[in-house]
């Protein structure tokens, strides 16, 4: 390549670094921290690791649920998740009573709780960071994959203009021509060693924004299962489980289930997943689909029944988050991940070790921020977007409304919204919407005794009343008695359990 085009390529290259190197910082740290993001929210939480072999963990999806029922009967559960990791027992996801979400943590021998977590922890916000910068909006995660496609071209411009650079594996940078032959040198250091994560993290993120386009491919579909008035049936339980995950295994031969997702919706079916013998785990699971009523196999697939762009969701997944060899490809991930954040940084430093000399009383980060020019005022404002939006999702005020539907009447007979989860010795205002037509008055009952209503209204069929509940440490059940002009009444009951926090 000739030198014009080599210069060419270098002013790119350093003018879009300079520009966006605290974007790729901030990408590359956090990215790096979602690694071991479950790792790092979970250190005080020693309940939940484990140092338990693979085949002593034989608790069922049976026992895992009969051990969530027993501790929480009140809950509902909609995925079980075998050994997430080799370092941590079982998890679930679910609701608790009062319909705020969580995960329950069981024994991988004899299926019991041993912790229950709210799921919005570290890893999710910083997830939600790194992703959409906090928005959850399609948009942004579309335009933050897409300055993938300058990433790559950073990575390729980079290694052109740095001649033989595959004999800089072990050049270490040299401080005897002050900082800004320092910055060079670890600049061209990490960027070596760096590039192969960082092609893998561009191209897996062209991917997801391909993805997030709408392109998608025709995934295999089991059949519908039978029409039922509940989204589980009367006799759910874990002997139904179990059957049903013996018609998996017997419906497709080698099958070792990990995942169980419970029916949600009455039109849902009972839905396993997991690894096939004879399959590579990097192009997908194996999926058995069983009817909760008549425990008839809806569907069997491998991962040779998906084809096209969804074949290769599972690969780039574990390219980009590092999982494909376990332990020590989290920790190399971490690692390079780490490199790749001084990369950032010490592209900026040569920028900055490069101004005039009348400049030297400027220290490298002020030299850094005046050069950027008007891209500095974009980032204060993304800076100040990302503070507005956290205080909005995760302030004092911030909670999702939760719901929760009577253990004896369908839910459109009556529903408590809550504005604000359940917490221990915090007074809960609750709207009680009621759905059943003609109800004149509610009474309210709260663990057997009186409650004060404090306004019941109507409109049209519907009704609304709305009272406080102050928390129980042991039970929270609530009896609404529905009474119509021709004293007829119905009994609604609720059991949102005990607190957790």
């Amino acid at each position: 390549m000739n030198r014009k085009i080599r210069n060419t390529l270098f002013k790119f290259h350093t003018w879009l670094g300079l520009h966006l190197s605290l974007f790729f910082t901030f990408m590359f740290l956090t990215g790096t921290l979602l690694v071991a993001g479950f790792e790092l929210e979970s250190v005080g939480r020693s309940g939940i690791w484990t140092t338990m072999a693979k085949e002593e963990r034989t608790a069922s999806f049976g026992m895992t649920y009969d051990g969530i029922k027993e501790a929480h009967p009140e809950s509902g559960i909609f995925l079980i998740i075998k050994r997430p990791t080799p370092w941590f027992v079982d998890r679930a996801f679910g609701r608790a009573g009062w319909g705020e979400r969580m995960s329950f943590w069981t024994d991988p021998v004899t299926g019991t709780v041993v912790e229950a977590t709210r799921p919005l922890g570290f890893r999710d916000i910083l997830r939600a960071l790194h992703d959409t910068l906090l928005t959850e909006q399609r948009v942004v995660f579309m335009l933050i994959c897409a300055t993938s496609a300058v990433l790559l071209f950073q990575i390729i411009s980079g290694l052109i203009t740095y001649r033989r650079f595959w004999r800089g594996f072990f050049r270490w940078p040299s401080g005897s021509g002050g900082l800004r032959s320092w910055s060079g040198g670890a600049h061209r250091l990490t960027a070596v060693w760096t590039a192969p994560l960082l092609i893998l993290i561009a191209v897996t993120s062209l991917y997801f924004l391909l993805g997030s386009l709408g392109i998608e491919s025709a995934q295999p579909q089991p059949e519908p299962p039978t029409p039922r008035d509940s989204a589980l049936p009367a006799n759910f339980n874990s002997a139904l489980i179990d059957q049903a995950e013996a018609r998996a295994r017997a419906a497709l031969p080698g099958f070792e289930p990990s995942i169980m997702f419970l029916p949600g919706k009455k039109t849902d079916s009972l839905r396993f997943s997991g690894p096939v013998d004879g399959y590579s785990g990097f192009f997908g699971s194996g999926s058995v689909s069983i009817d909760p009523v008549t425990l008839e196999v809806l569907g069997a697939f491998t991962p040779d029944d998906i084809h096209g762009y969804a074949s290769w969701k599972p690969l780039m997944s574990m390219l980009h988050f590092g999982t494909w060899g376990g332990g020590f490809s989290m920790a190399l991930w971490i690692v390079l991940g780490l490199l790749a954040t001084g990369l950032a940084f010490t592209g900026a430093l040569i920028f900055a070790a490069r101004q005039a000399p009348d400049r030297a009383h400027r220290g490298p980060l002020r030299k850094i921020w005046r050069g950027m020019g008007w891209t500095r005022w974009g980032y204060l404002l993304l800076l100040a977007g990302i503070l507005v939006t956290a205080f909005y999702r995760f302030g004092p005020n911030s909670h999702d409304k939760t719901r929760a539907f009577p253990i004896n009447e369908a839910p459109l007979v009556a529903r408590l919204v809550m504005e604000a989860p359940l917490r221990r010795g915090v007074p809960l205002d609750i709207e009680m919407l009621i759905g059943e037509p003609d109800v004149q008055t509610a009474a309210i009952e709260i663990n057997g005794d009186m409650a004060e209503l404090l306004d019941f209204t109507k409109n049209g069929d519907t009704a609304k009343a709305y009272f406080q509940l102050t928390p129980s440490d042991t039970e929270n059940n609530i009896t609404a008695r529905l009474r119509k002009p021709d004293d007829q009444e119905k009994v609604v009951k609720f059991r949102l359990g005990a607190p957790l926090w």
